[in-house]
């Protein structure tokens, strides 16, 4: 394992809605990453939201794509709704070019120029 992960993983929690900040490769070995985040937000009753802000996620591959919507999935299961915001331009265009703008929730959120 990596002592310097290639994925930076922050969680703020403020009252009802949690954010997920991430920062650098959103890849195969990052995925559970996100995944553990994800996990720990839905063990407090109180979050109602989450948001994904990847302003700073410079690479996305499948597994990372895969680890988004599995986020997704799990977060639903939960009735908590999971947003992707501040989208980069990069990522946007993967998001749309592989259908899943609109699947993740990216739709009416602040998007980086």
């Amino acid at each position: 394992m990596d002592a310097d992960p290639a994925l930076a993983v922050v969680v703020l929690e403020h009252g009802s809605v949690a954010e997920v900040l991430l920062a650098g490769e959103l890849d195969v070995e990052a995925a559970p990453r996100l995944r553990v985040a994800v996990t720990q937000i839905l063990i407090d009753p109180q979050v109602r939201r989450i948001d994904v802000d990847v302003s700073l996620v410079n690479f996305c591959d499948s597994s990372g794509l895969t680890a988004l919507i599995r986020a997704r999935v799990q977060a639903r299961g939960f009735g908590v709704p999971l947003c992707l915001v501040r989208v980069g331009p990069r990522l946007r265009r993967l998001l749309r070019l592989t259908g899943l703008w609109d699947v993740l929730d990216c739709t009416g959120v602040e998007d980086v120029p």
